[in-house]
Protein backbone atom coordinates (compact mmCIF):
# COMPACT_ATOMS: atom_id res chain seq x y z
CA UNK A 1 0.00 0.00 0.00
CA UNK A 2 1.45 3.27 -1.27
CA UNK A 3 0.41 7.11 -1.23
CA UNK A 4 2.42 9.89 -2.02
CA UNK A 5 1.70 13.97 -0.46
CA UNK A 6 2.82 16.88 -2.73
CA UNK A 7 4.19 19.31 -0.60
CA UNK A 8 5.89 22.64 -0.92
CA UNK A 9 8.60 22.48 0.97
CA UNK A 10 9.79 18.79 0.78
CA UNK A 11 8.34 17.80 -2.50
CA UNK A 12 6.99 14.73 -3.20
CA UNK A 13 6.74 13.00 -0.02
CA UNK A 14 5.85 8.82 -0.36
CA UNK A 15 4.02 7.04 2.33
CA UNK A 16 4.52 2.61 2.26
CA UNK A 17 3.36 0.05 3.96
CA UNK A 18 5.02 -3.13 2.10
CA UNK A 19 3.90 -5.40 4.96
CA UNK A 20 1.02 -5.51 7.32
CA UNK A 21 1.22 -2.68 9.53
CA UNK A 22 4.31 -1.12 9.93
CA UNK A 23 3.99 2.28 7.45
CA UNK A 24 7.40 4.35 5.87
CA UNK A 25 7.94 7.64 5.17
CA UNK A 26 11.26 8.55 2.63
CA UNK A 27 11.62 11.38 4.24
CA UNK A 28 15.65 10.20 4.46
CA UNK A 29 15.48 9.85 0.79
CA UNK A 30 15.06 6.02 0.74
CA UNK A 31 12.09 4.38 -0.08
CA UNK A 32 9.69 1.33 1.39
CA UNK A 33 11.56 -0.43 4.10
CA UNK A 34 14.59 1.67 4.09
CA UNK A 35 12.73 4.86 5.00
CA UNK A 36 11.61 6.06 8.63
CA UNK A 37 9.06 4.26 10.00
CA UNK A 38 6.56 6.52 11.73
CA UNK A 39 5.86 7.26 15.11
CA UNK A 40 3.04 8.56 17.25
CA UNK A 41 3.03 12.18 17.52
CA UNK A 42 4.11 12.87 13.62
CA UNK A 43 7.88 12.18 15.25
CA UNK A 44 10.36 9.51 13.49
CA UNK A 45 11.22 7.67 16.80
CA UNK A 46 9.40 6.62 19.71
CA UNK A 47 6.13 4.22 19.61
CA UNK A 48 5.80 3.22 16.23
CA UNK A 49 2.18 3.59 13.97
CA UNK A 50 0.34 0.51 12.66
CA UNK A 51 -1.86 0.58 10.23
CA UNK A 52 -3.77 -2.37 9.38
CA UNK A 53 -6.42 -2.86 6.53
CA UNK A 54 -6.64 -2.45 2.71
CA UNK A 55 -8.71 1.03 2.65
CA UNK A 56 -6.81 3.69 0.70
CA UNK A 57 -8.62 6.25 1.24
CA UNK A 58 -8.23 5.59 5.26
CA UNK A 59 -4.40 4.88 4.28
CA UNK A 60 -4.37 8.22 2.90
CA UNK A 61 -6.40 9.86 5.89
CA UNK A 62 -4.10 8.43 8.33
CA UNK A 63 -0.57 9.68 6.63
CA UNK A 64 -2.11 13.11 6.28
CA UNK A 65 -3.42 13.12 9.66
CA UNK A 66 0.56 12.18 10.60
CA UNK A 67 2.19 14.23 7.96
CA UNK A 68 0.18 17.29 9.72
CA UNK A 69 1.43 16.32 13.56
CA UNK A 70 5.18 16.10 11.67
CA UNK A 71 5.02 19.24 9.71
CA UNK A 72 3.65 20.74 13.10
CA UNK A 73 6.73 19.66 15.29
CA UNK A 74 9.02 20.79 12.96
CA UNK A 75 7.96 24.44 13.47
CA UNK A 76 9.26 24.39 16.99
Amino acid sequence: MKTTINTRNHGAVTFSRPGREYVYVDLNGKPGTLGNQICDGGHLSGSTKTFMGDDQEAFDKFCRNWWSQYMRNERY
